[in-house]
C-alpha cells in the first residue's frame, strides 16, 4: 500500500477544487494517507457521483494496516475510511460512512496532487466495485460562492413566501421592475426566475436580505 505524508484536505458533501476552498472550511492537515490507482472511468463516476462501495471494498479500506493519519493540536488521530483515489491525471480525497457511501470527498493542492500522480504513474490499477446512487448535478457556469449566495437568497424567498408576506414580497418586486405585485404568487415566480439569472436584480435581492439578517 502507498501512501503520501503531510498533505492538506477538504472534506465536503459537494466537491469543490482547491481555489474554491473557504478560509471558513474545515480543513484536515493529514500526517498520512493510503493512495490507490483507479482507472479513468471509475475516477470519473466517483468524482462526479454519489457512490456506495461493496462490503469487500469497506473491509478492504477498513484495514488496520491502511489507516489515515490526522494531525489534531497536540496529538495525532487515526482515521477509517479515508483514502486518496488517483488516475494518471487527477485525484481526489474520499471519506466513507460505515456503510461504505461516500459522504464527503475533497480536492488536493496542485503540488500535493502533482506528487500522488508520481507516485501511481507505475503502480498496478486497482479495480472498485460499487453502486452509483443517484448522479450529482453540477454546474460548471456558476462557482461555489454564486451557488451558496443563489442558495441564501432561495431559502430566505421561499421563507416570506411560505409566511404570505405579501409585503416584502411587494418590496422586492418594486426594487428589481420598478413596479409592485400584488399577487403574492404571481410576485414569488417572478423573483424566483430573476434569482436564477445571476443578474443585478440577483445582488439586489441578495443584499436586501443580507440587511435583514443583520438587523
Amino acid at each position: 500500500m502507498n501512501y503520501i505524508y503531510d498533505v492538506i484536505l477538504n472534506f465536503q458533501k459537494e466537491y469543490y477544487d482547491f481555489y474554491e476552498w473557504n478560509k471558513n472550511d474545515n480543513i484536515y492537515h493529514m500526517r498520512k494517507i493510503p493512495i490507490i490507482k483507479i482507472n479513468n472511468k471509475q475516477f470519473f463516476e466517483i468524482k462526479n457521483n454519489t457512490i456506495r462501495f461493496d462490503e469487500e471494498t469497506l473491509k478492504f479500506f477498513n484495514t488496520k494496516n491502511i489507516l489515515a493519519e490526522r494531525f489534531k493540536k497536540n496529538s495525532i488521530s487515526k482515521i477509517r475510511n479515508t483514502i486518496i483515489l488517483g488516475d494518471e491525471y487527477e485525484a481526489l480525497a474520499i471519506k466513507l460512512n460505515k456503510n461504505g457511501l461516500i459522504n464527503f470527498k475533497s480536492a488536493l493542492l496542485p503540488d500535493e496532487q502533482d506528487d500522488v500522480i508520481e507516485i501511481l504513474k507505475f503502480q498496478k490499477e486497482f479495480k472498485l466495485n460499487y453502486q452509483i446512487i443517484h448522479n450529482q448535478k453540477t454546474n460548471n457556469f456558476k462557482t461555489r460562492f454564486e451557488l451558496e449566495n443563489e442558495k441564501f437568497i432561495m431559502n430566505e424567498l421561499n421563507k416570506i413566501y411560505n409566511e404570505k408576506n405579501i409585503q416584502k414580497l411587494n418590496y422586492l418586486c418594486l426594487e428589481c421592475f420598478n413596479k409592485p405585485e400584488k399577487n403574492i404568487n404571481e410576485a414569488y415566480k417572478k423573483l424566483k426566475k430573476e434569482i436564477k439569472k445571476a443578474n443585478s436584480n440577483f445582488q439586489k435581492i441578495y443584499e436586501i436580505f443580507k440587511i435583514s439578517k443583520q438587523k
